[in-house]
């Protein structure tokens, strides 16, 4: 597995978030046990809270597992550039995603060390994890060549300009 790539802030959400995910977990645990109680002798199929409890447990306690397996490659990365030329963490820009001769997106980005991104941001975040994201990070903004893949299928980045 490769690294996972967070700066401090994500370092702690990352931590945060285990922890909320743990609280839940045990929260769970309990609405199931009263759920179970309330319902002995209905059997388990007929006791829809129960089920529908362990179906949650079952999303929680496998989120858990995952960021446990992240947890073993969890590695902080800081701002390494101050350069205009280099992309970093934190930096906004304008790139054009090319999908296919004919497929191109433009979109303005900012990559971001976050564990998780926050989806409504105002400016579209990009986690260093993400395929965009490993395959811009510390590049030149002149490099002509950035590419990530989709099952296998080359996906060509172009950066057109950085914002900060």
């Amino acid at each position: 597995m490769k690294d996972v790539l967070v700066d401090t802030e994500g370092f702690n959400q990352y931590y945060e978030e285990l922890n909320r995910l743990k609280d839940i977990s045990l929260s769970i645990a309990s609405i199931g046990s009263e759920s179970y109680a309330d319902a002995v002798g209905d059997g388990w199929h007929d006791n829809f809270a129960f089920e529908d409890t362990m179906r949650e447990s079952r999303k929680i306690a496998s989120r858990i597992n995952k960021m446990l397996d992240d947890e073993k490659y969890l590695k902080i990365v800081d701002k390494k550039s101050n350069s205009d030329d280099i992309i970093d963490i934190g930096d906004i820009l304008k790139i054009k995603v090319i999908y296919d001769i004919d497929d191109i997106e433009e979109y303005t980005i900012k990559l971001t060390g976050k564990y998780m991104i926050d989806n409504n941001a105002k400016i579209k975040e990009i986690s260093l994890n993400s395929p965009i994201g490993r395959s811009i990070y510390l590049k030149s903004i002149n490099d002509n060549d950035i590419c990530y893949y989709v099952n296998d299928k080359k996906i060509g980045i172009k950066i057109i300009n950085k914002i900060l």
